[in-house]
């Protein structure tokens, strides 16, 4: 018999799903799916899982797990969010690198016992190969970012995505959002240019440069214009949102209902200003022990840092975001086993504060079994950055949750703007 894998499409949009169709077995027969590839830092990848073909000779991977794979559910995506460090399957998984809008390319091999391999390849794209996706930088009256939309859009649904504490230009999740059809910039608001080096004491301003720069190009309609943010972009984007009624839509992924002090080895100070003024903030509690792991280079959570913080504030309502001023709708995604801080607490202090408030718009929330939901779908979900832990869950449920929360967010954009 003629074995087969096939993956349709060969090409696609890095957050569609992608069918892997494997036949042409002798019923019974084992073989070895396997999947490889190199992420920006150069580190590379690889899932892995042994199936038994059934009496068709066939393979569903949304009915079948792996006998001893890299993943432990029947998924069709298995293969793709199950990436690990190549030859490293205990350790905890680490960050994928992705901040550019380079496809990310698989190599994936069906392994049958004393025959050749079949391979395919696949390509997976954050920005069409056609350049039906225009890429704007802008570097100006310190403004740092880049605008992406649908190319020849006049006036169309506008995003503002932030990025979390890594600082920098993120691209990736900019791009897949205007690939459905929105112009969104992806501003840099510290970290690079002539930005805060630090995330402290970040200026908002830069957010009314932005919003006037995005008044003058014809593809952004910003009577339609909603945003977007994750861990500490997350609190940002709530508390952007609370202060500026031309946003008519919030999402936000393991985020904050405070504002909290900046990441910073100095004085404690906020996060952000307005008219340099530091807003009011809640300060870390960083115990002893946390701080020693911090320095030496061991793993470190961060959840009990900002619990604590939290229960020792005197009136922590000065540094609440008032999210009931927020002119339209909220979506949150949390996870309940996150460790960089609170964020599934955060999210219930949201939803709560929007009900008691009488916010008179909807408020999505999906509280998920899952760590710190900041990962790229269909791309593995990290459990720790370098020293820092992410999360005390699997990372099968952090990887299908960041899936479940994307499509969701797209969903909720779609419908509100």
């Amino acid at each position: 018999m003629n074995a087969f894998l096939e993956l349709e499409p060969r090409e696609s949009r890095a957050d569609e799903p992608v069918e892997c169709r494997i036949g042409g077995l002798e019923p019974g027969e084992r073989v070895v799916l396997r999947a490889e590839t190199v992420d920006e830092g150069g580190r590379r990848w690889a899932s892995r899982g042994t199936f038994a073909a059934d009496a068709d000779g066939n393979i569903d991977l949304a009915r079948q797990a792996p006998e001893d794979g890299t993943w432990s559910v029947p998924s069709a995506s298995g293969w793709l969010w199950s990436l690990r460090p190549d030859g490293d399957d205990s350790a905890p998984v680490p960050l994928f690198r992705k901040k550019t809008v380079e496809p990310v390319s698989l190599e994936v091999s069906l392994k049958r016992k004393k025959k050749p391999a079949t391979r395919q390849t696949l390509v997976r794209r954050f920005a069409p190969a056609d350049n039906t996706l225009v890429r704007e930088t802008v570097s100006e009256d310190g403004l740092e970012g880049v605008l992406f939309y649908p190319a020849g859009m006049e006036s169309g649904p506008t995003l503002i995505v932030l990025s979390g504490s890594g600082g920098g230009l993120d691209e990736p999740r900019a791009a897949l959002l205007a690939a459905h059809g929105f112009a969104v910039l992806a501003p840099a608001y510290f970290g690079t240019g002539s930005l805060p080096r630090e995330l402290s004491r970040v200026p908002l301003e830069f957010f009314e440069r932005g919003l006037t720069w995005l008044k003058g190009r014809p593809a952004a309609d910003t009577s339609r214009l909603g945003i977007f943010g994750y861990s500490k972009g997350g609190e940002l984007a709530l508390l952007l949102a609370s202060l500026h009624p031309e946003i008519r839509a919030a999402g936000v992924f393991s985020g904050s209902s405070y504002v909290w002090q900046g990441l910073s080895f100095g004085r404690a100070a906020s996060s952000w200003t307005r008219e340099g003024k530091e807003l009011p903030f809640l300060p870390m509690k960083v115990p002893p022990g946390s701080f020693l792991r911090l320095l030496t280079g061991r793993p470190v959570s961060f959840y009990n840092s900002y619990a604590r913080g939290l229960r020792a504030a005197e009136n922590p309502g000065k540094a609440a975001i008032a999210v009931e001023k927020i002119n339209g709708p909220v979506f949150l995604a949390a996870g309940e086993h996150d460790e960089v801080w609170p964020a599934a607490e955060f999210s219930d202090t949201v939803a709560a504060r929007l009900a008691e408030r009488g916010h008179p718009h909807p408020c999505t929330y999906l509280r998920e079994a899952a760590g710190h939901l900041v990962g790229l779908p269909y791309l593995p979900a990290a459990q720790v950055c370098r020293n820092l832990i992410f999360s005390r869950g699997h990372f099968e449920e952090d990887s299908l949750a960041t899936i479940k929360a994307w499509d969701a967010l797209v969903a909720f954009f779609r419908e509100n703007l």
